[in-house]
């Protein structure tokens, strides 16, 4: 047999056990976690009713109106109208003791709904007529911190660690929590969201390499999408604990306890071997990888043995002159930010690096407007009620990691993210010519283009780590994440400005960014069934094989073409 020296190949003796469960569960714990930095704002800042009045002169002079009845005020009375009512007239019902004053010139004293969600972001800050611009942050401050999550998170994981960053960022995270639900002012509650937004990609993205690194090749397509049902389970359970914790700070921390679990189980789990080896600690590597042979029970066979001694003197390709590029620090001094200009530059200079780098940010900013775009939009088609609203996406985002699981493995990524987007752009750009009247119509293509879009958001998860080398996957991962980032902060301007001018817009938007999400998805190499590069050279020697392949495969046609026409040539 011949001799192993490749992780791949000790992996695939190994199999998938009891070493590996741990890693992938912490990234599901992950997943879940983060879903309230996504999705939570829907159940934190529920949106209430409220009528206004002019001077808090009003509530004194009915206070004894209001202390001798037993009526509720009316809910018709909520008319949500940035006009104060007149203090001597009241055309259904009196402020009750709920009316306090907002400090607004357009609505000086506001009372809410008392029969909808009490204490709510909204209700607490008065952010409602003249303060109704500053409610979108909420959600905004989050998606300006995940693409400097996502480029710190891979950096710092490429050079500390998977495991160190994952511990660092959950331990951050929990600060952030902590802050959060004690802020008494705005701006406070968005810098601590900023913050929130940060962690999020700090710890998802090195949970995934770490989680994708140890898996064995045949096992990596459905461990992969089956980490994603993280964010579909979070978000069932999310809704859940919603309808029954209302008030936004005790539901921030109850969402929040997952950490509880997260931080200590991350301590307990082991460092990615491939990092270590690229990382020169091959015996480090290998003392992990014979732990990995213990807890999975797999035999100490002599082709084992020497595969993981083999592992303990390999020097990697490149090695050396790889972690001299990576440098002393994560770009914080201006020569560190010169030397990672100049690292990327280096990268520029391979080939095939150089068209994923230029090609798999825009394919991730592309499917983060298609995705959030019809996200945002998807509440018209399913309810008003944003407790169900929730759950159905976590429904959704389910359906969809069950489609495309077997699919990964069947298709390929490439081919089968290409038909994903391709197929999610049209059904919503032939959502426009449905008639109104048939509005369930309108529903099924809508929703059938949000199931493509999530079970090719899922894919990615798999797909993009597979096309880069370990010695820059985090950052490379990042960097991903980091242009998906702007297509998420995107998604709400057009979903909310264009949205507001023409109905259509949002569809034409996020019709073509998957029809081009598509088209640029054949630019990038097929990754099934091939070990994860290494190094630099192992990109270059899978798009030379890529290559290769294709061009067998065009002279193959010409060869059959050739002599199917040759009898005629004869004759």
């Amino acid at each position: 047999m011949s001799q192993k020296s490749n992780i791949d190949d000790v992996l695939t003796i190994l199999g998938f056990g009891r070493w590996q469960i741990p890693i992938v569960l912490l990234t599901v714990l992950i997943h879940m976690y983060i879903t309230i930095n996504i999705v939570g704002s829907t159940l934190l800042s529920v949106p209430k009713p409220f009528r206004c009045f002019s001077t808090q002169e009003t509530i004194s002079n009915i206070s004894s109106t209001t202390s001798t009845t037993t009526s509720q005020p009316l809910a018709a009375t909520y008319d949500s109208v940035c006009e104060p009512t007149n203090q001597t007239e009241f055309p259904t019902s009196p402020p009750s003791a709920l009316a306090h004053a907002s400090g607004l010139p357009s609505c000086p004293v506001v009372e809410y709904d008392p029969s909808e969600s009490p204490y709510t972001v909204i209700t607490e800050f008065d952010l409602v007529c003249e303060r109704a611009v500053l409610r979108p942050l909420f959600q905004i401050s989050v998606a300006i911190g995940i693409p400097v999550g996502g480029l710190l998170g891979g950096v710092i994981g490429d050079k500390y660690g998977r495991k160190t960053v994952v511990i660092g960022g959950n331990l951050l995270s929990a600060a952030g929590v902590l802050a959060l639900a004690a802020c008494p002012w705005y701006l406070g509650v968005l810098m601590c969201r900023f913050l929130l937004g940060i962690t999020f990609s700090l710890t998802l993205l090195p949970s995934y390499s770490l989680a994708q690194e140890v898996i064995p090749l045949r096992m990596r397509s459905q461990s992969g999408m089956l980490m994603g049902l993280g964010f579909s389970i979070g978000a069932v359970i999310m809704a859940g604990i919603g309808y029954l914790v209302r008030p936004w700070r005790y539901l921030l921390l109850a969402m929040s306890s997952y950490l509880f679990v997260i931080i200590p189980w991350a301590c307990m789990v082991e460092e990615s071997p491939r990092w270590l080896m690229q990382k020169g600690r091959q015996e480090e590597a290998a003392a992990a990888l014979e732990r990995a042979a213990y807890r999975n029970r797999v035999f100490m066979s002599s082709e084992l043995i020497t595969a993981i001694e083999n592992l303990r003197t390999k020097r990697t390709e490149m090695e050396d002159a790889e972690n001299r590029a990576e440098g002393e620090g994560v770009c914080a001094s201006l020569s560190g930010l010169r030397q990672c200009f100049g690292q990327f530059r280096k990268y520029f200079r391979y080939p095939g690096l150089r068209l994923i780098l230029l090609v798999s940010p825009v394919v991730w900013y592309l499917q983060s407007l298609l995705y959030m775009g019809i996200l945002l939009n998807a509440n018209n088609f399913t309810s008003n009620d944003p407790f169900l609203y929730v759950a159905l996406s976590g429904v959704a985002d389910t359906v969809a990691v069950f489609l495309g699981t077997p699919l990964t493995m069947k298709i390929g990524r490439c081919l089968l993210l290409t038909i994903f987007y391709s197929m999610s752009g049209v059904l919503l750009l032939l959502d426009i010519a449905i008639p109104t009247e048939l509005r369930w119509l309108k529903w099924v293509f809508v929703m059938t283009a949000f199931l493509l879009s999530s079970a090719g958001w899922q894919a990615q998860f798999i797909y993009t780590p597979e096309l880069y080398p370990t010695v820059m996957r985090s950052r490379g991962f990042g960097l991903c994440n980091a242009a998906g980032s702007l297509g998420t902060l995107t998604a709400p301007l057009i979903t909310d400005l264009l949205g507001q001018q023409t109905w259509w817009s949002v569809n034409v938007v996020c019709g073509t960014a998957g029809l081009i999400a598509g088209l640029l998805m054949r630019c990038l190499p097929e990754t099934r069934n091939l070990p994860m590069p290494e190094t630099l050279q192992d990109v270059e020697r899978r798009r030379r094989s890529h290559r290769e392949t294709k061009a067998a495969k065009v002279v193959g046609e010409l060869n059959v073409r050739s002599e199917e026409e040759s009898p005629l040539d004869r004759g």
